[in-house]
């Protein structure tokens, strides 16, 4: 692994595989959109953005007694046999609490931002 990979994996939290070549590399984004709670109170969507040779998104959920932490985890190929298309993709990452959300406080577990969240059933506004 060289010495510019290794920096980018110690700096960003991110984890490196090798195979023929290509790499995997998973990174933590930012949460930029408002999690959407679903009716069941247990199953909570973000909108991920992604692109190229980036996998779909995964949201994890990391629980206590008065807050869910969320990560937003991408996944991206990379090396010198790989191509990666030009495009620029959008869809839910989903994390299934194991109890209900309730009055919990919902943050970003890699920016340490506290959350907007919405539930699924809402009409119009916030």
């Amino acid at each position: 692994m060289s010495v510019t990979v290794a920096a980018l994996v110690a700096l960003t939290g991110c984890s490196v595989s090798t195979a023929s070549g290509a790499k995997t590399v998973t990174r933590n984004e930012a949460i930029t959109e408002t999690v959407t709670v679903s009716g069941d109170d247990r199953t909570l969507t973000v909108i991920a953005q992604s692109g190229g040779c980036d996998g779909p998104a995964h949201l994890r959920a990391s629980e206590t007694l008065t807050r869910v932490h969320l990560t937003l985890q991408v996944t991206t190929r990379t090396g010198p046999d790989v191509v990666c298309p030009a495009d620029a993709r959008s869809g839910p990452a989903r994390a299934t609490l194991h109890a209900a959300l309730g009055s919990r406080t919902v943050t970003d577990a890699t920016t340490g931002r506290r959350l907007a969240v919405r539930s699924h059933t809402a009409r119009g506004g916030n």
